[in-house]
């Protein structure tokens, strides 16, 4: 009789960081067409407790595995502890990618995958730090400590949504180049990027920023639902639903009247709905910055569908 005694070596592992918004998932589900033979896996950090990132990255082929509920350098530590060894065992990855929830503080997670735990089983590769720049112009966005750290941790800049940027965001992206000019910059659009760029050289963490949040956190707060059986909307009246109150992230899967359903992104008012090709189990995952009425906001969704044929 033998024992599979199997230990992961040096496993490159790689964060695919940036605040919300940025494109992470939509980058990570094209860098796992380079996986080709590979067994890539992915560890994902959801802010609310209804996951969707997990499923959509899933569909992809790769393995993957969710941390729920707040930031997986801090508050869910444990859990990404225990997720992480799991996924390890489990899948024995060739590469492994994490996306920490956009609201999460990588600096932490940084140290925690330093841990001495680790070493010789992971080998921690370029953090890539995604920006849409068109946010740069936003002040809340531009000073907010969230986005200074990643900024901080950063190995890699990544430009993203260069497919829709105007002059003020082109402006804004090299003024943030210019300002950290011993950074690599790459700008993707339509959320491709060459795998190449996760080989990256990654700073010694002897010479990684100490960040500490000089400034108050803006407080997030998040709540998710899954819709009854049979519920759909049509494009008007979820339109009238997301108008109806202040939102900083949203997505979705929702059954439509008219179509199969779409899968709803949203993000700093700007709403994309595409087509799915089946109908989905309707859910969604709401972001608000402060407090929210969440019985109320849920009230008004449901009451925006109805029954399905």
């Amino acid at each position: 009789m033998t024992t599979d005694r199997w230990r992961a070596e040096n496993l490159p592992v790689n964060l695919i960081t940036g605040m919300l918004g940025a494109g992470k998932t939509t980058l990570i589900r094209q860098l796992l067409g380079h996986a080709a033979d590979e067994r890539w896996a992915v560890l994902v950090n959801e802010f609310g407790e209804v996951g969707l990132d997990g499923d959509w990255l899933a569909a992809s082929g790769a393995q993957v595995r969710e941390v729920a509920g707040g930031c997986m350098g801090c508050t869910a530590a444990v859990a990404l502890r225990v997720t992480l060894n799991r996924l390890i065992r489990e899948t024995r990855p060739t590469r492994l990618l994490i996306e920490p929830s956009g609201l999460g503080h990588p600096a932490e997670l940084l140290r925690l995958l330093r841990d001495p735990v680790y070493q010789g089983v992971l080998d921690l590769g370029a953090t890539l730090c995604l920006i849409d720049p068109r946010r740069l112009g936003d002040a809340r966005f531009a000073q907010s400590p969230l986005w200074l750290q990643q900024l901080a941790c950063a190995d890699v800049l990544v430009g993203t949504r260069a497919d829709c940027w105007d002059a003020a965001a082109e402006q804004h992206w090299r003024a943030l180049c210019a300002r950290r000019p011993q950074l690599p910059a790459v700008c993707s659009a339509h959320g491709e990027l060459d795998a190449a760029w996760l080989a990256a050289p990654r700073r010694p963490a002897a010479s990684a920023p100490v960040f500490t949040l000089s400034a108050p956190l803006t407080r997030w707060d998040a709540c998710g639902w899954q819709l009854p059986s049979g519920w759909q909307v049509t494009e008007t009246a979820l339109r009238r639903w997301l108008a109806s109150f202040s939102w900083e992230r949203i997505k979705g899967e929702l059954a439509a009247v008219g179509c199969a359903g779409w899968r709803l992104d949203a993000v700093a008012g700007e709403i994309t709905l595409l087509p799915l090709e089946y109908r989905p189990a309707s859910r969604i995952q709401v972001i608000v910055s402060g407090t929210c009425d969440w019985p109320a906001r849920q009230q008004a969704l449901l009451a925006c569908g109805g029954g399905g044929r």
